[in-house]
């Protein structure tokens, strides 16, 4: 079993996307019923694109997130599978009316291609091959935080780079968000930002977040004071305190959405302090 590891210097804030976007900080969803799990079919067998991210808050301050990408590759190829992973609007302070932002941390990241054959499942996936990860950093003009771009590829038989072949692809991509409990407006919380990882195929991709709480998920709005709402509008469907103790978010992209983060309350006993937003005029 080979994985391909990098580590990012703490500090260092990073946001996701694909070259063909599925799925970006900030992007406009509409409802969606949830789609049944099929926990004990092969990955190939789930149509069409999707994305599942599930998300675990630690007591010392962070998240471990695993994310799992299912797409069909075009006839032609491909350019790399994209991730970025960075920060996302709270609101504005109630009190100034400053923009309010949270700038999440990479600590750790890895990525591996997932089986397609009838004996991997999601409970028991595979694993197919390790995949190159390549590192890409900017900063956008007129914002005070910089980004990165992880690009992810298979690699050929002398572990270079290769593109992505015709057909079914499953990506699993695992890593560690730090700079994500926070106090805003006198509450302490986790925000998980909205990031997904994305193929290169122009496609109406369904996203499933399932978070480790039996607590409510909340959706503030990015351009209003901050509040934390029961995400009660189009943003997704929201299975709340299900059976297992998780909470559950299923959406699909559209042109009307204006969350970039979730929130939900931290985990009981906490031994880290929560750190302040940035505020930006």
């Amino acid at each position: 079993m080979t994985r391909t590891k990098l580590f990012l210097i703490a500090g260092f804030a990073v946001s996701a996307v694909a070259v063909i976007v599925v799925g970006v900080l900030g992007m406009v969803v509409r409802c969606v019923a949830p789609q049944p799990e099929a926990q004990d079919l092969p990955d190939h067998a789930l149509t069409p694109e999707e994305t599942i991210t599930e998300v675990a808050p630690h007591k010392e301050g962070t998240v471990a997130v695993r994310q799992r990408l299912v797409f069909e590759a075009p006839p032609e190829g491909g350019d790399s599978v994209g991730l970025w992973v960075g920060s996302g609007g709270l609101g504005r302070n109630p009190v100034n009316g400053s923009r309010l932002a949270m700038m999440p941390v990479v600590e750790e990241l890895t990525a591996v291609e997932l089986s397609t054959d009838a004996g991997s499942t999601r409970r028991q996936p595979q694993e197919a091959g390790e995949l190159d990860v390549e590192v890409e950093t900017t900063r956008e003009k007129d914002f005070d935080y910089p980004r990165a771009h992880f690009s992810l590829r298979p690699k050929d038989s002398e572990g270079r780079a290769a593109r992505w072949e015709e057909g079914r692809h499953v990506v699993g991509v695992d890593y560690v968000l730090d700079k994500v409990f926070l106090t805003v407006s006198g509450r302490e919380a986790i925000v998980l930002p909205l990031s997904v990882i994305g193929a290169p195929r122009a496609t109406e991709a369904t996203h499933t977040m399932i978070v480790d709480t039996d607590g409510p998920l909340h959706c503030p709005a990015n351009n209003v004071d901050f509040a934390l709402t029961d995400c009660a509008d189009d943003f997704a469907q929201i299975d709340n305190a299900g059976t297992d103790g998780t909470s559950r978010m299923t959406w699909r992209e559209d042109n009307d959405f204006d969350h970039d983060v979730v929130v939900i309350d931290p985990p009981e006993n906490m031994n880290a302090r929560p750190i302040h937003p940035i505020e930006r005029g």
